[in-house]
């Protein structure tokens, strides 16, 4: 008798064998009702689905036979699976590699064989369709064509179980990956051992570990054990000395399934941990291996890994990579809001008028004296702390950002610590949800020295302009009506005096509209009259620059909304700048452009234009360009500050364009009609 050789990818067959998962299970009719069909076929008492197994042959189908395995080393089938074709033994008697086959001398007495071989969708031969009779008898090759049918549709059953088992298992392997990201509860500690110890499971692995490389150190961060060891948060060992050394050098997943017949059994981690099985997947951050997810057992793994657990653990390391990102990113961000002044929030007001904030950092105990806790549940404790006078006002000015989506920008006094009134600044963007809620995100500081001192700022000003104003008026009044022939000594001092009046002047004016007490009284009138006016009043100052003023009667009869007054000082201060900052003959030139719901008033020059530099602070009190060519120019740094306010309070606005070199055009734009009653503060 001949045993039979075993075929050169045996492990490998065996392993295919394994994952086709057909040992050992029931008898199925799919299987039985062919080898029912060919025995009839062919007229034969028994036919068999046999399957080669390490030391045994085992039958999933077995019609006419009533054992269910044999041994491997007496079997016709381990002879049929070494090669491609159907093999026949016409009689076993006369073939002295079965003549004496324990077999044929005794039950079921074989003397007739003919095995198909039975492959799975990779090449593996997991045995054969055999055909077996009590009497010899010849196979032609039409007959060897039918059996080979009959093999065919065995194989799609095969087939058929193969893609069962795929979808079945990558399902479960999805919806396990489903609810571990759906899985919020805890910390993110919690969160990943909870997930390793569902994903040990599913993978049937006794240990699951997330480690963390730095150099040539690997640190144990979080990890799962079946059967707890020595095991803890926290241990480091020399990275060679691991397997995730392995993993690292070749930096994609990982899967070892018997480490003892791998090319990796004489490193070193085997000789210290001798763990046989190994599934990982690298962890990477910012493009930089930060460690490993890996799943380890000492026992072999049979059958081995398959692709979708593979990619189980790869998907699984991503979401790792995820939840260490984002706890990166939340500790930087808690670093930068623990050291911001004020309090960072989230604001949220749903369409029945409750509001909570959803976030606040610990400023808020600062700024409300309350804690976040408290703030995410309901934001009325806040509201109480808000000065009385001032609650309808941060109220109001909510309702209207939450009304139009705009900015929302208030101060306002909150009750401090020690019970006294403290000036804040709240500023913050709105969004409208889903749900018809509005999430302003936002902060708000402490401004009480601020406004302390812009008040004191404010009083001193008042009052040095008024202390200083009537003395100097009668000084200039005094100069201007000296004798003739004193008038060329004293003219400086003259021009000095007017400076300075211009000067005081403007401080009272830029104070007067910062607190609100510059009257204005607009009405809808002719822009045009006023623009004439202005450039009239401008005409001793012009004609000694020698500035020609081009007046563009672009629309004569169009009105707008305004106090003529202040718009002709506004005016005025433009006119005043295109020729301070015009060479001597250049012309000035004054144009109006009709929008639908506003009028654009622009003064265009072709003078030295607006330094790059000081295009943000242009509107700013006392800002002057500081550079060589401007430096020299007379003013006060007011002018355009307060043509900025002016426009404010009159529902306009005031803006330029400009090319450094070559001029600017400054516009002031000015509602036709009468604009809404201003609400609170934005």
């Amino acid at each position: 008798m001949r045993t039979p050789d075993r075929p050169q990818n045996e492990t490998l067959r065996l392993s295919a064998l394994e994952a086709a998962q057909l040992l050992d299970t029931p008898p199925e009719e799919r299987f039985d009702r062919i080898t029912r069909l060919a025995a009839k076929t062919f007229d034969v008492p028994i036919c068999l689905v046999s399957l080669i197994d390490r030391e045994r042959q085992w039958f999933k189908s077995c019609y006419g036979l009533g054992v269910r395995e044999t041994a491997r080393d007496i079997s016709f089938c381990g002879h049929a699976i070494l090669g491609a074709d159907t093999f026949v033994v016409e009689n076993a008697l006369q073939d002295e590699r079965f003549a004496d086959n324990p077999l044929v001398t005794g039950e079921p007495s074989i003397r007739f064989y003919a095995g198909a071989p039975l492959s799975d969708r990779n090449g593996f031969r997991l045995g054969t369709l055999c055909l077996i009779d009590r009497k010899p008898r010849t196979f032609s090759s039409d007959d060897q064509k039918t059996l080979r049918d009959f093999a065919d549709l065995v194989e799609r059953e095969f087939q058929y179980q193969e893609l069962g088992t795929y979808y079945a298992e990558r399902t479960q392997a999805l919806n396990i990956l489903n609810d571990i990201s759906l899985d919020s509860r805890g910390s993110v500690s919690e969160r990943i051992e909870r997930a390793l110890a569902i994903a040990s499971q599913f993978l049937k692995l006794e240990t699951a570990i997330v480690s963390n490389i730095t150099g040539g150190v690997y640190t144990i961060l979080w990890h799962y054990e079946r059967h707890p060891t020595s095991l803890e948060n926290g241990i480091t060992f020399p990275l060679e000395q691991t397997y995730c050394s392995l993993l690292a050098a070749q930096g994609r997943v990982l899967a070892i399934d018997h480490m003892a017949r791998s090319r990796f059994c004489d490193h070193p981690c085997y000789q210290q941990f001798k763990l046989e099985s190994y599934l990982a997947a690298p962890v990477w951050i910012d493009d930089e291996l930060f460690g490993t997810l890996n799943f380890s057992s000492p026992l072999p793994r049979r059958p081995g890994f398959t692709e979708t657990e593979k990619t189980f653990v790869n998907l699984l390391g991503r979401w790792i990579t995820d939840i260490i990102q984002r706890q990166k990113h939340i500790e930087v961000l808690d670093k930068l809001v623990a050291n911001a002044p004020g309090m960072l929030y989230q604001f949220r007001r749903w369409p029945d008028g409750h509001s909570s904030f959803p976030y606040t950092s610990n400023g808020i105990r600062a700024i409300y004296q309350i804690t976040a806790e408290q703030a995410a549940i309901d934001a009325s404790p806040a509201f109480e702390r808000i000065h009385p006078d001032d609650l309808a006002v941060v109220a109001d000015s909510i309702k209207i950002s939450a009304d139009n989506l705009t900015p929302w920008i208030q101060k306002y006094r909150v009750r401090w610590q020690d019970d006294s009134w403290h000036w804040v600044e709240g500023t913050a963007r709105p969004e409208q949800l889903p749900d018809g809620s509005v999430l302003w995100h936002g902060y708000i500081v402490d401004i009480d020295e601020r406004h302390k001192i812009e008040e004191m700022k404010s009083q001193f000003i008042s009052t040095v302009s008024h202390e200083l104003r009537t003395p100097l008026t009668s000084i200039a009044g005094s100069l201007g009506h000296l004798p003739e022939k004193s008038q060329q000594m004293v003219s400086i001092a003259l021009r000095n005096t007017e400076q300075l009046k211009h000067l005081i002047n403007d401080l009272l004016d830029i104070e007067k509209l910062v607190s609100g007490r510059m009257p204005m009284h607009p009405t809808n009138q002719p822009v045009a009259p006023v623009i004439e006016e202005s450039i009239e009043r401008l005409a001793p100052y012009l004609e000694h620059r020698r500035i020609q003023v081009v007046h563009q009667q672009d629309h004569p009869g169009v009105t707008a909304w305004f106090d003529p007054q202040r718009l002709s000082q506004a005016l005025s201060n433009l006119l005043s700048n295109a020729a301070k900052f015009s060479e001597q003959g250049a012309s000035v030139r004054v144009s109006t452009k009709l929008f639908p719901d506003h009028v654009r008033i622009s003064v265009t020059d072709h003078g030295i234009g607006i330094p790059d530099s000081f295009r943000a602070r242009i509107f700013q009190k006392f800002a002057q360009a500081d550079s060589s060519s401007t430096r020299g120019k007379q003013g006060t740094g007011l002018g355009l500050a307060i043509t900025r306010e002016i426009m404010a309070q009159m529902g306009g606005s005031v803006d330029f364009e400009s090319t450094e070199g070559k001029g600017a055009t400054f516009w002031l734009e000015l509602p036709l009609a009468q604009p809404s009653k201003p609400e609170a503060s934005e």
